[in-house]
C-alpha cells in the first residue's frame, strides 16, 4: 500500500472524538486507509 499522509491527520481528532467524516472523490483509498487504520487502533470501522 502507498503511504498516506493524512494518516496523522486523521489520528488526531481520534484521540478525543469517537466519530470522524472521512470524505472524498471516489476511488482514493479512503476505505482502504481508514479500514487499516482501525485495525492498527483496535477500532470499528463501519460504512
Amino acid at each position: 500500500m502507498y503511504a498516506r499522509n493524512i494518516e496523522s491527520e486523521l489520528r488526531e481528532p481520534l484521540a478525543d472524538t469517537p466519530v470522524v467524516l472521512l470524505n472524498g472523490a471516489r476511488q482514493t483509498g479512503k476505505s482502504t486507509l481508514v479500514t487499516q487504520l482501525a485495525e492498527t487502533m483496535g477500532a470499528a470501522y463501519a460504512t
